[in-house]
């Protein structure tokens, strides 16, 4: 039975008004951690002489101050309203609350995009119950992949039903209010392109690749020509960026013309996106040159892009830089360009005729900063191209919400919404 006053502080938990003071730095202050040996006494006079007024802060008041048998019960009315209000991690206002209860823990840490997959500090815990929690402030538009260390062991949020798909499977997302879902990642009852899966021998390496094809709604039936772009790491790009829905989604809403898209699996990743020269090779004079007789496209480099992600986004930067003829627009996403001299080739080049897309996570600190100076000599030499800067870590679920970014920069539909292709 919860006594009365313990009843009246989940009360004020349901009534009181989030007024959080932004926290500057990036765990809660005062800290509370248990393993500091302070007696609950004084954690709670730390955390009363704040000043500081929140839900979160009221809550955790009302357990030192409640009676032992009362305690776990506070922590479960408490975690159901979170829940029902911004969801698990609880939000208020740019301060996210990491939490966790369940079984017998001894310690709990968070690991993801916000502090370099490296298991933080410690989560607070709560004596005479199963609860720990630790708080982070983000930007309120941030995206952030993570994942739960319980006792060494890597798990999903329990508390979190929300789910990025990434190379090494699925993390936790978290997502703060003003970031906006990306609709075009969906499937819809709309008209989608087909998928055909191939593969490709070339001579200059002798290598069998696996292929995919996407073709529009309609290729089949008609005889118009079309716009290419080619995807490094493409069955990546197509299970866990669900390029293929946002190729439907964006054709569909008239934000692109119809495109064909060729999905392409390196043979070794590490070796053919770090500057081999005979995989570009081979890729110019050999894999575009079968896909320009096999299929309709437009073969101006105008009209044919390539982009990729991280290591695959250095690769498209250097493809572009060294083939303007063969590429006139570029997808450099997240772009793993401190690895050699990419900077230093750009800075020795002249403008070229061709259209870069680049962007990058404030949560990935050397790609960004790598970036930026790619940026300023793209700056200083006027070329054509596109920045972004996202509150997003080096995840699928950052690249897959703005591939619509590229591809609404190298061919954006006229104010009319007709295919002006000739």
């Amino acid at each position: 039975m919860i006594q009365g006053q313990t009843r009246g502080a989940i009360t004020r938990i349901l009534l009181f008004s989030v007024s959080l003071i932004a926290i500057s730095s990036c765990i809660l202050a005062p800290d509370l951690r248990t393993d500091f040996g302070l007696t609950e006494e004084e954690q709670l006079a730390q955390l009363t002489s704040t000043g500081e007024t929140s839900s979160f802060n009221d809550f955790i008041t009302s357990i030192y101050q409640a009676a032992p048998e009362d305690k776990q019960a506070l922590v479960d009315s408490f975690i159901h309203w979170a829940d029902s209000t911004s969801g698990i991690p609880y939000i208020e206002d740019s301060t996210v609350y990491f939490l966790y209860a369940a079984g017998n823990a001894s310690k709990v840490h968070v690991a993801g995009d916000f502090n370099g997959w490296a298991p933080g500090n410690a989560f607070n815990s709560v004596s005479g119950t199963n609860f720990f929690y630790r708080a982070y402030t983000f930007e309120m538009d941030a995206r952030l992949d993570y994942k739960l260390v319980v006792d060494d062991a890597w798990i999903l949020d329990p508390l979190n039903p929300n789910t990025c798909a990434g190379g090494y499977g699925p993390n936790s997302e978290l997502s703060l209010p003003d970031y906006i879902q990306p609709p075009e990642i969906q499937e819809y009852d709309i008209p989608h392109g087909a998928l055909n899966q191939t593969s490709f021998s070339d001579s200059i390496q002798g290598r069998t690749r696996n292929i995919t094809i996407y073709t529009p709604p309609g290729y089949e039936a008609g005889m118009l020509s079309y716009r290419s772009i080619y995807f490094l790491d493409g069955t990546e790009a197509l299970q866990l960026g669900f390029a293929a829905n946002v190729l439907d989604y964006l054709i569909h809403e008239a934000l692109i013309p119809p495109v064909i898209a060729v999905f392409s699996d390196p043979t070794n990743r590490n070796s053919e996106y770090a500057y081999d020269m005979d995989f570009m090779d081979m890729f110019v004079s050999e894999l575009v040159p079968w896909i320009d007789e096999t299929y309709r496209t437009m073969p101006e480099p105008r009209n044919r892009a390539i982009t990729g992600v991280s290591l695959g986004g250095l690769t498209s930067l250097l493809f572009t830089l060294n083939h303007p003829e063969v590429f006139g627009n570029c997808g450099a996403y997240s772009p793993a360009i401190w690895l050699g001299d990419l900077i230093g080739d750009y800075q020795n080049s002249p403008k070229q005729d061709t259209k870069i897309y680049m962007d990058a996570g404030t949560y990935e600190q050397s790609i960004h900063a790598a970036s930026m100076d790619l940026k300023q000599i793209l700056d200083s030499k006027d070329w054509d191209y596109k920045w972004k800067v996202w509150h997003e870590g080096h995840s699928w679920g950052a690249w897959r919400a703005h591939l619509d970014e590229s591809l609404t920069y190298f061919w954006p539909m006229h104010t009319t919404g007709i295919d002006e292709r000739y």
